[in-house]
């Protein structure tokens, strides 16, 4: 048969393509057209589609289509597909039976952008019994090969299907948030010379390979291959390194969670402990009165006997609490009655201040905590016995700048036993001292 003006192929369709993304791609393909949505053309003169439309599925369905951000996919008349639904899911898993090839480039160009928030997940409606019904998980229901899965309900993030059943185009859609589509393209082109070697012919190949190659041509495909080499032993070597410190990360959080993080999570004796280390690594000599009071007065006074070496004559009583909700009120007098009764007697002097520490709204994340007891005339009894409420949040953050070597332990302390009414960490007025 003589045909007159048949192009060269794979012959390519793009479709809605933005300017800045053009150039790229059509310098790998032999022949193409740059269409605009909805523009006549002559769809059986063409083999595959790239489209950035809305509607990836009003193309011809022998067209094989590489689509990024449609929000509808090929109809047939029993089902049709669309990405109307939204998820707040942010777990992302690749669907088990993905090639390595596509896994890669999944990694490399869709996962490290996927948004938090709302995201639009495919589902598959089916004309049964008059009534459209959807399936928005795991396959479609077989209605397509899945590439990637949101949320432990396996929501269809993107996947790869025959457009018209087994008789159609490949299909492989793709979120808006894809980056380097041209290195899709190049897998895309692949994945159709598989399936359909007459739309992507194995002839071209050879005018790349190495061995009919003369010699310059012959030094990029070797260059490319060592730069790909490199790539590759760079990308095991950054994912061995994360996993180590990955690893690294999660012990040090567990030792976190059993010392200074109690600071934020912990009420009763091991806030006390807590509370206890933080002032003795801030420099402070602090004690657990409870077997004391037990010897001594028989009674429950103060958690904690604090006194500076710094400042000999300066001595404190710390009452420790942690609340699930809010710092009680009328917890605030107790640290102000029978302790300090209790200490003039012991002692024969009355101590220079008292400290009320609270950890409050335990449960909550420690930014989203509200203050505790805001109200400064809540706080007049400790104000009265020239003492201050300390939040453990406080005390934390400048325990932690202490151990980093921000601020000196020494500042800290004089701030705090300077302190009236509350304490409250601003390491901007610490760091010059």
């Amino acid at each position: 048969m003589n045909t007159f003006n048949a192009q060269p192929k794979p012959r390519v369709l793009f479709e809605a393509v933005p300017k800045e993304k053009i150039d790229e791609l059509v310098r790998l393909v032999p022949s193409y057209k740059i269409i605009n949505v909805n523009e006549d053309v002559h769809e059986t003169e063409y083999d595959i589609l790239v489209t950035f439309a809305y509607d990836a599925g009003t193309r011809a369905k022998h067209l094989h289509v590489l689509s990024f951000g449609a929000i509808m996919g090929t109809p047939s008349d029993k089902y049709l597909f669309d990405r109307k639904t939204e998820t707040l899911a942010n777990e992302v898993t690749i669907s088990s039976g993905v090639q390595s090839p596509i896994a890669a480039l999944l990694k490399k160009t869709v996962i490290p952008h996927i948004p938090e928030g709302p995201k639009n997940i495919w589902q598959v409606l089916f004309v049964e019994d008059r009534e459209w019904q959807h399936v928005d998980t795991d396959d479609l229901r077989g209605q397509c090969s899945p590439l990637l899965h949101l949320g432990k309900e396996k929501f269809v993030y993107a996947y790869r299907n025959r457009r018209d059943g087994s008789k159609g185009g490949l299909q492989v859609a793709l979120p808006e948030i894809t980056r380097e589509p041209a290195e899709w393209l190049r897998l895309f082109l692949d994945l159709v010379a598989e399936i359909d070697p007459v739309s992507v012919p194995p002839e071209a190949e050879w005018k790349t390979s190495e061995r009919w190659s003369p010699p310059e041509v012959g030094g990029f495909i070797r260059a490319i291959q060592t730069v790909k080499d490199e790539r590759e032993r760079a990308m095991f070597e950054f994912h061995a390194r994360e996993q180590a410190l990955n690893g690294d990360l999660n012990l040090a959080v567990q030792r976190a969670e059993a010392g200074p993080g109690r600071l934020l999570t912990a009420d009763g004796d091991a806030l006390t402990a807590a509370v206890l280390e933080a002032l003795q690594d801030l420099g402070f000599s602090a004690q657990d009165m409870d077997d004391h009071h037990d010897e001594k007065t028989g009674a429950k006074l103060e958690d904690l006997r604090v006194d500076d070496p710094s400042e000999p004559d300066w001595h404190c009583l710390a009452e420790v609490k942690g609340y699930t909700k809010g710092a009680k009120v009328n917890d605030v007098s107790q640290i102000t009655g029978r302790p300090v009764a209790a200490f003039t007697k012991e002692t024969g002097d009355y101590p220079s201040t008292v400290w009320h520490i609270v950890n409050t709204w335990r449960g909550k994340p420690p930014s989203t905590r509200p203050v505790a007891i805001p109200n400064d005339d809540d706080l007049r009894p400790v104000t009265d016995a020239s003492g201050a409420l300390i939040d453990t949040r406080d005390l934390f953050e400048a325990w932690r700048d202490v151990q980093d070597g921000k601020v000196g332990a020494d500042a800290v302390r004089t701030s705090m036993r300077s302190s009236l009414t509350r304490w409250t960490y601003d390491p901007s007025l610490l760091q010059n001292q």
